[in-house]
């Protein structure tokens, strides 16, 4: 049986305005400090070839976090819900989740996928590439931006006591501790 601790809410708490700002700046700032850095010690020769698939890979970058969050549940396939969280028809936001609590090292687990397993792709493809470096890393940098839900998830998540788990819901999570019943508790019907 689980006891719910503590629940939090992103919406209430933060405001979509809010998050939505403080993403785009951390993805600008991201971008500009990769951009320096990497010019720095790279060069200055960019390719402007490629554009469009540039612009496909920054479309299908979304998708692609969403369901690199549910990589550590592919086990669990039966329990996974993907519900559309906005009303638009073009570029739906969308919410992945289980229907059960999971331990909470395995939610930070797949808070974590997309942005280490994105980043190091396209900063590795920056290495490898440098003439496309600026596209890598715009890339890099939107997923970063992306990401800062996670990392509020996180914060939370790491403040809670070892065995606790998270339940997840639409707009937030449940923090849940487990307890085990009683041997001698007998289950009868209330009505």
């Amino acid at each position: 049986m689980y006891l719910c601790n503590k629940n939090f809410n992103i919406r209430s708490t933060y405001g979509i305005q809010r998050i939505v700002l403080i993403s785009a700046l951390l993805g600008i700032i991201v971008y500009i400090v990769s951009f320096e850095i990497f010019s720095s010690i790279f060069g200055k020769k960019f390719s402007d070839d490629n554009f469009l698939l540039f612009l496909i890979s920054l479309i299908c970058l979304y998708p692609i976090h969403k369901l690199l969050h549910m990589l550590p549940f592919i086990h669990d396939t039966k329990s996974l819900i993907i519900q559309k969280t906005t009303k638009s028809r073009f570029y739906p936001l969308i919410n992945t989740r289980v229907n059960h609590p999971v331990h909470k090292v395995h939610f930070a687990i797949a808070l974590l996928c997309p942005v280490v397993i994105i980043s190091a792709v396209t900063l590795i493809c920056a290495f490898v590439y440098p003439m496309f470096a600026h596209y890598f890393l715009f890339i890099f940098a939107v997923n970063i931006g992306l990401s800062f839900i996670d990392f509020v998830y996180l914060r939370y998540v790491f403040n809670t006591p070892q065995c606790s788990y998270v339940e997840e819901r639409k707009y937030g999570f449940e923090i849940l501790s487990k307890h085990d019943l009683p041997a001698d508790f007998h289950h009868t019907d209330v009505r």
